[in-house]
């Protein structure tokens, strides 16, 4: 099965207020477009806008070891972006435990992704993942959304793990990504 899920992958120069930047579409599907833009500045915020409220698209984190994690994540009959980034930050989170929550984690290529071809059907869903292969900076992860036992999203997805930066402050991004993982793992989004 495979969504009407088109990939853009032109990034456009953009200027606002003085800061050099890039807005880049992630995907388009229908008349939403998922866009982010980069500030290039090294004193300024690096603004990440999906148009999607409450950025973290997992409900919770059931279990995590060093060659899987398991979560969860409900839907109501959500656009396929939201579990492919349910899936993506899923995947995002063990590639941080593995590193200690040491180094900034980014998504940088999805293989081989079965998709719906319509939106996610409404109703809970048993996300996980497992490490396929890892190198000092590369994970390959397979990852999966299913929707009682059956799988419903299954793909291959490559992070690359870099040092925290003057762009990615550690101080800031460690402590973000600690809390919120401590969070998923105790089922709570107080104080998250």
């Amino acid at each position: 099965m495979k969504a009407d899920l088109k990939v853009c992958a032109t990034f456009s120069p953009f200027c606002k207020g003085g800061y050099r930047g890039i807005l880049a579409p992630l995907f388009q599907r229908g008349e939403i477009l998922i866009y982010f833009f980069v500030i290039n500045s090294m004193d300024a915020e690096i603004v990440i806008n999906t148009e999607l409220n409450g950025f973290i698209m997992l409900d919770r984190v059931l279990e995590v070891g060093t060659s899987h994690i398991v979560g969860t994540r409900s839907f109501s009959d959500a656009p396929v972006y939201s579990g492919l980034e349910s899936l993506a930050q899923l995947g995002a989170y063990h590639v941080r435990y593995l590193t200690g929550f040491s180094r900034h984690v980014f998504l940088i290529k999805i293989a081989h992704c079965s998709l719906p071809s319509k939106c996610i059907p409404e109703g809970e869903y048993l996300l996980s993942g497992t490490l396929l292969s890892r190198s000092d900076s590369s994970f390959s992860c397979r990852l999966k959304a299913e929707k009682e036992g059956k799988p419903v999203m299954e793909g291959e997805f490559l992070f690359t793990a870099v040092d925290y930066d003057h762009n990615f402050k550690k101080g800031k991004l460690r402590r973000h990504y600690v809390k919120v993982f401590s969070c998923l793992q105790k089922d709570s989004k107080i104080g998250c």
